[in-house]
Parts: structure tokens; C-alpha cells; sequence
């Protein structure tokens, strides 16, 4: 896994100096963005734990998982998920293929109190 946000990160540091991977022309990239269209959008739920620790998982697509503890990005960390779920190669993950121009970004978050009485 973290070979494969290293090489994630490898390939968007690339795209900024002028590589270009093709990733919009590749065959699946276009069946995950038909996928995602048909779908609608991606929604996700997340919860925050006492401790730091977090969770996200699809309401929408059955076997999106993902997770983390601290400031982790979790936007970042969601997009992995994504793209693992499609099985998308980490050259290829590259943030714009997931979020349309000018499409809002909705987090739903529930955050949990627990209070003791004595």
C-alpha cells in the first residue's frame, strides 16, 4: 500500500513538471468514470473516535472501505480507496478523475460524545 501512494505521488510530481500519463485516455479510467456516472456520485460516511482514529465507508458502493488515525488527509486517503476499488494502477490516480469542474465536495461526518455519570 505504501509503495503504491509513493509511486502515486511519483506520477503527480511528474504531471507538474510535464509528464503527461494519459491517464483521462485509458481504458480503465473510462470504465471507472461510466461507473461513477451511473452511480451518480460516490457518497461516503464518516466517523471520528475519541483517539484520533477514523473511518470512511461507501453508503452508495458495497466494498469501499478505508481509514486512518490523526491528520491523516482523509480526502486523499478516500480517493486511494477509490481508485483501489477500480482497480486503477497508481500511475494513474491522478486527483481530477474523481471530482468533475466545479462539483462540491460534501463530507457528512457524525461525531460521537460520551459522557459518564457518577
Amino acid at each position: 500500500m505504501r509503495l503504491n501512494k509513493y509511486i502515486c505521488n511519483l506520477s503527480k510530481l511528474a504531471g507538474k513538471i510535464g509528464w503527461n500519463f494519459n491517464e483521462e485516455n485509458d481504458s480503465r479510467v473510462i470504465e471507472m468514470k461510466k461507473e461513477i456516472e451511473r452511480i451518480g456520485r460516490i457518497e461516503f460516511n464518516i466517523e471520528q473516535f475519541p483517539d484520533g482514529a477514523w473511518t470512511a465507508e461507501s453508503t452508495n458502493v458495497d466494498g469501499i472501505i478505508t481509514g486512518g488515525s490523526g491528520n491523516q488527509n482523509i480526502s486523499s486517503t478516500i480517493k486511494d480507496a477509490v481508485f483501489t476499488f477500480f482497480e486503477i494502477p497508481p500511475h494513474l490516480c491522478a486527483d481530477k478523475l474523481l471530482r468533475g469542474d466545479n462539483e462540491p465536495v460534501t463530507v457528512k461526518q457524525n461525531v460521537y460524545v460520551w459522557q459518564e455519570f457518577y
